[in-house]
């Protein structure tokens, strides 16, 4: 079953697409938005349904809650080569300024000649949005199902990726700190032949990354202390989930199945990040003109017993650190290039979706900003 904070992706091309959206939207309000509130988001998802269908080539509507429960976004995003730069809050077609009028939060970014995108959410009453007070680091993130045709709410559909942040506070002199975490449910069908598990052709069995395991990889995530190193945290995943048949592991088929996922553990501070992967998550430290690539040891979480490599790279306030699982291509200097270092990182990652995906597949995008201040 697709994770509540993935984002149902919906291309509108027509009245019933909009009443897709309608619907998906008040599925996620169920048990987090009151009745006003949902209301307001049934309008919401309308106007912007109503937009996207009236652009040239059509648009894509992502909706899903936010995480932590505090309400539900609407992501929308179009492609034309007649898109000008961001307009003015006074200048915006009617559609989007009656969305934004609907929104607690509204945000829109336009690249010229490329595309448009942007975020609403309407929140629960007295919920907020914002980081919380210390935290070292602002996170935005989305994440789709592959656009095969499967339903991704259907319980039999194996195929999932998910995402973690915490953040903590000051651990003594070196200030708040925190732990992301990105798991790429399936790496594909490659020929692994010499894996135990695989069958006579080579092919694993279908990934076991199911939500309960993804439930138990974040609980040890959660439970590790400030500080734990990047690899100590991976090799506790790979230790706990092997020693739990409770969730389906225990026969070796099946912990083929969860070796071909893939999973990045980042632990930072205001000064640092320290990164270790196994399989086909790439990222990187991107500066206002830099990058810094966070490198990953080929692997699979049930298969290699080599520890994980870990990287340490420093980091600043306003830097950013840009996580994805496989299909996409890029995304660092596709960040520079179309300079979302300003923006908030839920509509920079909405931004690299569109525009950096390469094949068709899960795809995650997590996105940290370094908001930690060096006079503190």
């Amino acid at each position: 079953m697709f994770p509540d904070h993935g984002h149902r992706r919906i291309a509108v091309a027509s009245d019933s697409d909009i009443a897709t959206a309608r619907r998906i939207a008040a599925e996620r309000a169920g048990g987090v938005l009151g009745v006003a509130e949902t209301a307001r988001l049934d309008e919401l998802v309308a106007a912007l349904g109503g937009h996207a269908m009236n652009q040239p080539g059509g648009g894509t509507l992502l909706i899903g809650r936010v995480r932590g429960g505090a309400g539900v976004e609407c992501l929308a995003y179009d492609r034309s080569p007649a898109t000008g730069s961001t307009p003015a809050d006074d200048a915006l077609p009617l559609a989007l300024s009656a969305a934004r009028g609907l929104a607690d939060r509204f945000l829109i970014h336009a690249t010229p000649g490329i595309g448009t995108a942007l975020l609403a959410r309407v929140l629960r009453p007295g919920a907020s949005d914002l980081p919380p007070e210390g935290a070292v680091a602002q996170v935005g993130a989305v994440m789709v199902a592959r656009d095969d045709g499967a339903a991704p709410d259907d319980p039999a559909s194996a195929r999932i990726d998910s995402w973690f942040v915490r953040c903590d506070a000051a651990r003594g002199p070196e200030g708040p700190c925190g732990i992301a975490l990105l798991i790429d449910g399936d790496v594909g069908n490659e020929d692994n032949s010499g894996i135990d598990g695989g069958d006579a052709e080579g092919i694993l069995p279908p990934s076991a990354v199911t939500p309960a395991v993804i439930r138990q990889v974040e609980a040890v995530v959660a439970a590790t202390v400030p500080g734990l190193p990047a690899p100590m945290v991976v090799n506790a995943i790979r230790r706990d989930l092997l020693g739990r048949p409770e969730l389906g592991l225990a026969p070796d088929r099946e912990v083929a199945g969860l070796g071909r996922s893939a999973i990045a553990v980042l632990r930072f501070d205001g000064a640092a990040v320290d990164y270790t992967a196994l399989g086909t998550v790439a990222g990187a430290v991107v500066r206002r003109q830099e990058i810094l690539s966070l490198g990953a040891r080929w692997a699979m979480v049930g298969f290699n017993p080599l520890a994980p490599a870990a990287v340490h790279l420093l980091w600043g306030p306003g830097d950013h650190v840009v996580l994805y699982s496989g299909g996409c291509s890029r995304l660092p200097a596709l960040f520079i290039n179309r300079g979302l270092r300003d923006l908030d990182p839920t509509l920079a990652a909405l931004v690299l979706l569109r525009d950096g995906v390469v094949r068709d597949d899960d795809h995650t995008i997590l996105v940290l900003r370094n908001r930690s201040n060096p006079a503190a």
